[in-house]
């Protein structure tokens, strides 16, 4: 691609009125509607702009998707794609497909800062943040390879979205504004490690997306272990500002907890996470640990895992858990894009 061309995904009214100054706003509206109405980008397909029209869009836009890199498959109807970015950096995005809904899991920067020593997204050194058009190209190419718009998103892919909060922004404004996708905001999640002052700028945003905090341990002393100190924020200035977020928003929060055997699986744990949950009135979604090569954690039984979830339960606690999803080929997330990296 030409550097200075502008990306078309990513374009707006105002942004293709600066770029063709001249150009009518009956055509601008064309053009926006064949982007993010039928996600077309190539101008030679825009059956309605007269030629002039077309060669000045060429000239000043690139019209390349992300590409598909690679792609595998879980025994569970979970569908992963390595997605190779202009610049040869790759990220991941999933497909998760059951009976009743599609969900895209998307991806917000190339690599991940956190590093938690559980997640691969963090084992090849983090290199930059996605642009709001690389964002917003995972949902549409994923949108265009299903036929239809997902019935979920979540941003729990590789990266902590609220580190890149200005470029989600911008990319979510694209995909719920109604002038542009128009996709509700209501059917979006975006995943955090927990750092409450991105929380609280993601709260004064006004908006309606839901929120889920990748907890992983009930007390600081537990998680110490799973995330690195210049990563880690003390669990009540987390819940404190997912407090503040649902008095803003009244979205409800999701609590993320990978169970790891031997680490925070205990049924004590289970209590104290109980606890933690009814306090904020947030839902827990329990992910049993898939396995990351080179690390020592491993997946607890699926008995343990039962056994906590029902401790939960028996607590007051909202729970979700899944044994299989995502336990197949690569399924940890990071692990497609370390693969990869390795094997350069």
């Amino acid at each position: 691609m030409n550097i200075n061309k502008k990306p078309t995904i990513g374009i707006t009214y105002e942004k293709l009125s600066a770029v063709i100054p001249e150009m009518p706003g009956y055509r601008v509206n064309q053009i926006i509607n064949w982007v993010y109405k039928k996600f077309i980008i190539n101008p030679d397909l825009m059956s309605n702009l007269p030629a002039d029209l077309k060669a000045k869009l060429k000239d000043n836009f690139s019209y390349d998707y992300p590409k598909i890199a690679e792609s595998c498959n879980t025994s569970d109807r979970t569908e992963k794609f390595l997605i190779e970015l202009e610049d040869n950096n790759c990220v991941e995005s999933v497909l998760i497909k059951t009976p009743d809904r599609q969900t895209f899991c998307l991806s917000s920067q190339v690599g991940c800062p956190i590093k938690c020593r559980f997640c691969a997204s963090g084992i090849p050194d983090f290199v930059r943040n996605l642009t709001a058009s690389e964002i917003a190209g995972q949902f549409i190419l994923l949108s265009k390879y299903i036929g239809k718009l997902p019935d979920n998103v979540v941003f729990m892919g590789i990266g902590e979205g609220l580190l890149n909060l200005k470029n989600l922004t911008e990319a979510l404004n694209i995909i719920c504004s109604e002038e542009y996708i128009g996709y509700a905001q209501r059917r979006i999640t975006i995943s955090t490690s927990g750092i409450p002052k991105k929380i609280d700028e993601l709260t004064a945003l006004g908006k309606q997306y839901n929120l889920a905090v990748s907890l992983h341990a009930p007390d600081d002393s537990t998680r110490a272990l799973l995330i690195p100190d210049k990563s880690r924020f003390p669990i009540k200035e987390i819940i404190d500002a997912c407090k503040r977020y649902f008095a803003k928003t009244s979205r409800l929060i999701t609590l993320e907890y990978t169970l790891i055997d031997g680490i925070n699986d205990s049924l004590k744990q289970a209590k104290s996470l109980a606890d933690i949950a009814n306090d904020l009135r947030a839902k827990i979604n329990l992910i049993p640990f898939n396995k990351v090569e080179g690390s020592s954690f491993s997946r607890p039984t699926r008995d343990k895992c039962l056994a906590f979830s029902k401790e939960l339960e028996k607590s007051g606690a909202n729970v979700t858990f899944r044994y299989e999803k995502g336990a197949g080929i690569d399924a940890a997330c990071g692990q497609l894009r370390a693969k990869k990296l390795k094997s350069i």
